[in-house]
């Protein structure tokens, strides 16, 4: 019995409505998984989709199994973290500004058929949430709030890590959706500037809300 899991049903609920909360809400993930639909659509978005969750699963597991307790100590490496990932983000909105989030039909197929407009892979979307503020700190607080103090820590990290793992998955995929219904507006150019200026503004803002 020792090998076994030591968590409640009221511990398992916490965990869940924690990952469903900082998963559905709006991030850098998100923002560009409903990015990546608008311009590519469903299919092509699944490498992205499932690099940013299985990326964020090892994540999880890495914090839980002691690199949490590693960043916790050395407070620099938690501001280049976030400096990181806001250069990033600010990069994104300014690519996002100057080629828009949601260009022309036409536009889109010729930047296809050049080799120069193409969806997030699945290493790149995996490697991003290394430098992604939101993920780290919602991989670092699985292992301080959520995980157990007693019993196996390595059965305890494979629950967490699946439990947060499933319902991240569901919810990037409203994004991903998301993104495809917006699709359809892209031939509405009034309407298509102010959904890119929305875009651009929560990248912006996901950008800036790592200091806050």
């Amino acid at each position: 019995m020792n090998g076994f899991p030591h968590y409640t049903t009221a511990a398992i609920i916490t965990l869940s409505y924690f990952a469903f909360v900082t998963s559905i809400t709006p991030g850098p993930n998100n923002i560009m998984l409903l990015h990546s639909g608008a311009r590519f659509g469903f299919k092509r978005t699944l490498p992205h989709w499932m690099g940013i969750n299985i990326g964020f699963t090892v994540m999880v597991v890495l914090c839980c199994l002691g690199v949490a307790s590693l960043l916790f100590r050395v407070p620099a490496a938690q501001t280049v973290l976030k400096i990181l990932g806001c250069a990033y983000m600010l990069w994104l909105a300014y690519k996002l500004w100057v080629g828009g989030a949601l260009p022309s039909e036409a536009t889109m197929q010729n930047a296809t058929s050049t080799g120069k407009s193409q969806p997030l892979t699945f290493t790149q979307a995996a490697l991003f949430q290394y430098v992604n503020p939101k993920a780290w700190m919602m991989g670092l607080t699985v292992p301080s709030t959520f995980l157990p103090h007693t019993g196996p820590v390595l059965s305890n990290t494979m629950v967490a890590a699946l439990v947060f793992g499933m319902i991240n998955l569901a919810c990037m995929s409203v994004w991903v959706q998301g993104g495809v219904a917006l699709k359809a507006l892209m031939h509405k150019p009034v309407l298509a500037k102010l959904i890119n200026l929305l875009i651009v503004l929560m990248t912006v803002y996901c950008a800036v809300s790592v200091w806050f």
